[in-house]
């Protein structure tokens, strides 16, 4: 299966477009995640996707200073951030832009933007996150 024909297509053609875009039920109207066919709440398998802003808040991160396969672009060391999405609850990883290597706050306002992380011979759009301003 490849990006492009799983339940979560639309996630990764909206990155591919450059914008965020979420699962939501047709039936009770929550987020759904990770994206799926059908609601987990109330069984519907009607869902529609919404574009979102690119604004979240720290909800947990982490530091990789060890190079493992596939990540070798990255460069060491780097900074993932599972961002919270504001106002509907979704939580995203993605590649905080630290070149200072502040500690990200658990809280913290976040802004992102499309970038991209070479995984072998795949590029693969990401989000990269930065501090709000």
């Amino acid at each position: 299966m490849s990006r492009a024909d799983g339940a979560d297509a639309p996630y990764w053609n909206g990155l591919e477009e450059g914008k965020l875009t979420l699962p939501r039920c047709d039936g009770c109207d929550r987020w759904i995640w990770p994206a799926g066919h059908r609601c987990g709440a109330c069984g519907t398998t009607g869902v529609h996707w919404v574009e979102r802003p690119m604004a979240a808040t720290v909800f947990s991160w982490t530091r990789t200073w060890h190079a493992f396969g596939g990540a070798e672009s990255l460069g060491l060391p780097f900074t993932t951030v599972l961002a919270e999405i504001e106002d509907c609850g979704i939580r995203l990883l993605g590649r905080l832009d630290d070149p200072d290597r502040i500690d990200p706050i658990l809280g913290e306002k976040l802004t992102g933007q499309i970038g991209r992380t070479q995984a072998g011979d795949d590029s693969i759009p990401t989000i990269i996150w930065s501090r709000a301003a």
